[in-house]
């Protein structure tokens, strides 16, 4: 699927030790909050960017809830928060992120869920979220604000798939990782978009799939919200999923307790330090 950003490829120095052993999952969470300096473009103060000046991801590996929220001196904040919600575990998403003059901030928010069908004849299900927002309008993205929702539904012939061992490694796999190696099958895709057109928003998204008995199902879900040059993106309240017809379906995981965003951070408070380089792929730049 296209995205309207590149991925970057990073470095990151922590200052506290994460998990030091790759970790197995069947669904997790993240999140990536970055901020940049704005780049001068054809159209708008903004249309570019710069490399990320600072970010911070949210969720180790094999987490099942995740949040970040960083409010960085110069440039903006941005938050959000990834959870499961009742037995049936359907992701749910938050978002948001804000922007001074100048400067470009972004918010990833991440789920993946997979479900085994345990009933005993093939089955039609669509899966699908709501997605509500307001945001900034100023002008049209790249300049200012937007928001980007996907689900993307596929099978692997593996019941798990390796998420790494550091916060980092947890996001990528999650928001881009190649899943060749587990036997990889496209099934079904959906996305949505508002390229800041509209100040105050809702829309729908969602995949329809075929289960057969004992067949396992696995979902993608990304919830983006840039904002740049002054402008605000808030889709807190935010992206809720669900199947119409949640009954024999067995969730990798369910609810949780919802981690609570935390406080805004700073740099100096966090210790933490980020450099990155711009490379190009599928997915919109984190």
């Amino acid at each position: 699927m296209n995205r309207l950003f590149a991925r970057s490829t990073l470095a990151l120095l922590l200052a506290t030790p994460f998990v030091t052993h790759a970790v197995q999952i069947s669904a997790g969470t993240s999140e990536y909050v970055t901020f940049r300096d704005c780049v001068a473009g054809p159209t708008s103060a903004c249309d570019e960017v710069s490399h990320i000046v600072f970010g911070q991801f949210g969720g180790n590996a094999g987490a099942l809830s995740s949040a970040a929220n960083v409010t960085y001196a110069g440039y903006g904040s941005a938050a959000g928060s990834v959870s499961f919600s009742g037995t049936i575990g359907a992701p749910i998403l938050h978002a948001d992120a804000s922007s001074l003059a100048g400067k470009r901030t972004n918010t990833n928010s991440v789920a993946l869920q997979s479900y085994t069908y345990t009933g005993t004849e093939a089955t039609t299900r669509t899966f699908g979220g709501t997605l509500t927002y307001s945001q900034t309008e100023t002008g049209a993205y790249p300049g200012n604000a937007g928001i980007y929702a996907s689900i993307d539904a596929f099978t692997l012939t593996s019941a798990t798939i390796d998420a790494g061992s550091t916060p980092e490694s947890n996001f990528y796999t999650l928001f881009d990782g190649d899943f060749s190696a587990y036997g990889y099958a496209d099934v079904a895709a959906d996305s949505y978009t508002d390229t800041g057109t509209n100040p105050a928003g809702s829309g729908t998204l969602g995949v329809t799939v075929t289960l057969t008995p004992g067949e396992t199902i696995w979902l993608r879900v990304l919830l983006q919200t840039p904002a740049a040059n002054g402008s605000f993106v808030d889709a807190s309240h935010t992206l809720v999923t669900s199947w119409d017809v949640p009954t024999d379906l067995t969730p990798a995981a369910t609810s949780l307790p919802v981690t609570a965003v935390p406080e805004p951070s700073s740099l100096a408070m966090l210790g933490l330090g980020l450099a990155a380089t711009l490379a190009a792929a599928r997915r919109r730049r984190a």
